[in-house]
């Protein structure tokens, strides 16, 4: 898993389990191996407990995974910890589904309608209240300008094009991969 993708996969650990788990996450993304939480204590210098809190928030949005397994002599459960891959690119696939979803939204608005804006506030306004307010910006009286929307369209087409590039291939990956 590139760089890029890891980048992505801590800032939604992030927005869905907070910095904290999300610092966790990107510890055992970096080891790339099953841990013990006791072992992921001691190389963190941080309590059992706390790893506990926060593997199990990671585990509840399906970042991390684990197996339990009985110690022989104090008949104790050890569960062994490891970042859940699969489960993450499907999380990213979903994630750019839903930008590309709004980013197409955005692009049909562009495509359908003219916009006007104030030169000194910066301020885009719709046809229609550019209409309503006679094409003077109503906050601060300014003539209205027209809006040219080819760059954003152009913009809005090549992002839109590169992500479903990057699900189409990261869907196929997934596929061969299972």
């Amino acid at each position: 898993m590139g760089s890029r993708a890891e980048e992505l996969i801590i800032s939604l650990a992030k927005d869905l389990v907070g910095e904290d788990a999300a610092e966790l996450l990107k510890f055992l993304l970096k080891k790339r191996i099953e841990m013990t939480d006791d072992d992921i204590s001691k190389e963190l210098n941080m309590k059992v407990n706390e790893i506990r809190k926060k593997l199990y928030l990671l585990a509840e949005q399906g970042f991390v995974t684990y197996r339990k397994t009985r110690d022989k002599d104090s008949g104790l459960y050890i569960y062994h910890w490891k970042v859940n891959i699969d489960q993450i690119n499907d999380l990213l696939i979903n994630r750019k589904r839903l930008v590309l979803e709004k980013l197409k939204i955005r692009y049909e608005q562009e495509k359908e309608s003219t916009y006007y804006y104030c030169p000194q506030d910066n301020i885009l306004y719709s046809f229609d209240e550019a209409l309503e307010n006679e094409f003077k910006c109503p906050k601060c009286g300014s003539p209205l300008n027209y809006y040219e929307s080819e760059k954003t369209k152009a913009f809005l087409r090549y992002k839109i094009d590169q992500l479903e590039n990057e699900i189409e291939k990261e869907t196929k990956r997934a596929a061969n991969n299972s």
